[in-house]
């Protein structure tokens, strides 16, 4: 439904609001960027990666977890 305006000042009153709102769209999208950029660091990669692996070793039997280190041992072995 389009609207309706009486006067010029309406017109730029409803204009100030679109801008505002587009102006705090823009800064939520920058911060949603840098909130991503923040997430995907090397530091914070590795640290996620070793604490998923952690979960998945305590939450395992004796025989996954035997695997599962004797795995790593060997993919770190190799890397040196």
């Amino acid at each position: 439904m389009k609207k309706q305006f009486n006067s010029i000042e309406e017109i730029n009153h409803e204009l100030k609001i679109l801008d505002v709102q587009r102006e705090l769209e823009f800064h939520r999208v920058v911060q949603s960027i840098d909130d991503l950029k923040d997430a995907f660091t090397p530091m914070k990669i590795i640290r996620n990666t070793f604490g998923s692996v952690a979960s998945i070793v305590s939450n395992s039997n004796g025989v996954q977890t035997f695997l599962l280190t004797t795995l790593l041992k060997f993919i770190f072995k190799r890397k040196s």
